[in-house]
């Protein structure tokens, strides 16, 4: 009896995460104390990051994210916001030698995990790093890449998503 209860909340759960990607609405407050909810963020196509500190790709990819940023800075139709498994203290040191253009929200674990986390076979949460997503402006999940190959998979999206509206780099 124990182990279909067992079975059945994993299932649920796997069934609650892959529902919860298609629109992953959450609220947070990011590094500089602004609210972030991507529920009023409809509207606008949302590119997020999901990375720590400690993981090399991670932090390999800023640059090039960076560089996104600028290349759509005019554009207030898209909203960038890094999802970081880091503390905010940790955050704060490793933000002055190594800026970060995207939105940042720290001690975001929580979110990282019941939001875009998958079950495995054995019931572990999975959630590799670094991992990128596009959201288009109703919500819907529309690109998801791990790793920095996800970098050019977010360009590739964001120029599906708006066409000959972008700028290009300087």
């Amino acid at each position: 009896m124990k182990y279909l209860l067992v079975c059945a909340l994993t299932l649920l759960l796997a069934a609650s995460l892959s529902a919860q990607i298609q629109k992953p609405n959450f609220a947070a407050i990011t590094m500089d104390g602004s609210r972030i909810d991507t529920a009023s963020l409809k509207g606008k196509v949302i590119v997020l990051n999901l990375w720590f500190i400690n993981c090399p790709n991670c932090r390999d990819e800023i640059k090039q994210l960076n560089q996104i940023v600028d290349q759509y800075k005019d554009n207030k139709d898209v909203v960038f916001v890094a999802l970081a498994a880091s503390k905010k203290a940790d955050l704060e040191k490793f933000l002055v030698k190594n800026p970060f253009k995207y939105q940042v929200v720290p001690s975001a674990e929580m979110i990282i995990f019941s939001k875009f986390g998958t079950a495995n076979k054995n019931g572990e949460i999975d959630m590799p790093f670094p991992m990128h997503y596009v959201l288009d402006r109703s919500g819907n999940v529309v690109m998801k890449m791990q790793g920095t190959k996800g970098v050019d998979a977010v360009r590739a999206e964001l120029a599906r998503q708006f066409g000959s509206r972008t700028t290009e780099l300087k």
